[in-house]
């Protein structure tokens, strides 16, 4: 009874492995999407593991192939390693989890080539052993490309999301895709209001003002500030909060997902590579000779090549009907595919699940730091590795956004013209209060992350020594302004 586990596991590992890493891709796949909006902390912790799991279980999967092919025992085994590189593409909806694994895609491309290797090693294996049929060596040969393009492409979109590359397209920026400058509102004066799905197009027409705030860059064009005053003449005040929430939504796609590198050309011939080598791969395995092989690898077989068939056309049809692709569709002068496309969306009602929510997190730097040298419970998270878990679980919480917030925002932003919003440090209310000449240095050679850091500090401490009359008098504009101060950080 001992050996019992042990032999099961000696007999059937790659099998459980691969139905694994199948199993992990389809969770990412269903789930990934929810991560954009606020969720438990177990569900995401959830989603953590399955997309550490995926990684590693396709990794050793692959290495532990490269061994048992030699033994002969399992004969279709070989042909499950292109499903391993395929499954290390991941899903569209996720390649980075955290924002440092966009930094590290040197590694995956290290990854990337080492597992390739293994891949055909096993390959190989599978051609030197020359019992296969010609038909079943082909459908791996073009999984085998399929998992190739689709690991690069994952790496690729990696690369994109780093801070480096997003500089640098920064820097060659034109929204005059196909040599048309072409405004997503033109024409709509006067009619009714925007739908979500034409909110959504003006932030991606805006994509170069969002992703210039990442680089720290000042990219806002006077065009740009005329769409976003035609949407507040159309839809009113709030039409900014619209507006943001969609290029928040779009910034994510960028940082965690495949949309940077999908609606390329190289993206796009994936997603017709990909389908149909998993249909001509599924067919060609339904022609080939199956005697010599295992029931229960065959079966696995299936499972896999439908499932790579399934989830590819799924992934095609996903990036097709994507915003990503209306914007494409709009910026070439496509204008009736776009609104066909616009029409699907609007019934499936796509934009409005990338809505974000109406509330806003609090973080407050000076409580960390205050309250961190006397909280036992913090040394003893601190003791074991285990202080940054701490610090979100006791001093990150989120509330609501209050409608006086959102007036006092706008205001401020109906004060100032184009050129201090391209430039906001501060530098306004510096200027107001005659400190301007004293800290140039914060309004204007500071870092935009230092630049948030500086003015959360400084607005916290001023509100904590504010005199109590002041305070009591404009008590809602001062929790107003705690709250923005809470979420700036």
């Amino acid at each position: 009874m001992a050996r019992g586990p042990v032999y099961f596991w000696e007999q059937w590992d790659i099998q459980i492995l691969v139905i694994l890493s199948f199993t992990l891709q389809v969770i990412l796949l269903l789930f990934a999407g929810t991560r954009r909006r606020a969720g438990l902390g177990l569900f995401r912790t959830l989603l953590w593991l399955a997309y550490l799991m995926a990684d590693y279980t396709a990794i050793y999967a692959l290495g532990h192939m490269s061994i048992s092919s030699r033994s002969g025992g399992h004969q279709l085994m070989p042909f499950w390693a292109p499903f391993l590189l395929l499954h290390l593409g991941g899903p569209d909806t996720i390649t980075a989890y955290a924002f440092q694994d966009n930094q590290l895609w040197l590694r995956h491309l290290l990854t990337l080539v080492v597992q390739v290797i293994g891949a055909a090693y096993v390959l190989f294996q599978f051609v030197a052993v020359g019992r296969n049929s010609s038909t079943l060596l082909v459908a791996a040969a073009l999984m085998f490309i399929s998992g190739c393009l689709k690991y690069g492409e994952r790496t690729w979109a990696l690369k994109c999301g780093h801070m480096d590359s997003i500089t640098s397209y920064q820097h060659r920026y034109d929204y005059k895709q196909g040599g048309v400058h072409r405004n997503p509102y033109q024409g709509r004066e006067g009619r009714n209001k925007l739908d979500t799905e034409e909110v959504l197009l003006a932030a991606h027409y805006t994509q170069s003002f969002w992703q210039g705030l990442l680089a720290d860059l000042y990219v806002m064009q006077a065009s740009q500030y005329d769409v976003v005053r035609q949407g507040i003449r159309l839809n009113g005040d709030l039409y900014l909060y619209e507006l943001i929430g969609m290029q928040l939504s779009l910034m994510y796609d960028i940082l965690y997902t495949k949309a940077a590198v999908i609606h390329t050309w190289c993206g796009f011939c994936i997603r017709i590579i990909s389908p149909l080598s998993a249909a001509a791969a599924f067919l060609l395995f339904q022609f080939s000779g199956k005697d010599a092989y295992s029931r229960v690898d065959i079966v696995i077989t299936y499972v896999l090549l439908v499932g790579a068939l399934v989830l590819e056309v799924a992934s095609s049809l996903r990036a097709g009907g994507s915003s990503w692709a209306c914007a494409t569709l709009h910026a070439r002068g496509w204008h009736r595919l776009c609104s066909a496309v616009m029409r699907v969306r609007r019934l499936l009602k796509a934009a409005e699940r990338r809505a974000c929510l109406n509330s806003i997190g609090q973080y407050n730097l000076l409580d960390i730091c205050t309250d961190a040298k006397d909280d036992l419970r913090g040394k003893m998270a601190k003791m074991m590795g285990l202080q940054g878990w701490w610090q979100k679980l006791h001093y990150a919480s989120t509330i609501p956004i209050s409608d006086g917030i959102k007036t006092l925002v706008i205001a401020e932003i109906r004060k100032r013209d184009i050129e201090d919003l391209r430039n906001a440090r501060g530098k306004w209310i510096l200027k107001e209060r005659r400190m301007y000449e004293d800290l140039t240095r914060v309004a204007d050679e500071t870092e935009l992350d230092r630049c948030i850091i500086a003015w959360h500090v400084a607005t916290d401490l001023y509100l904590s020594i504010c005199p109590e009359p002041f305070a009591a008098s404009g008590s809602s504009r001062t929790t107003c302004i705690s709250t923005i101060c809470g979420g700036s950080f």
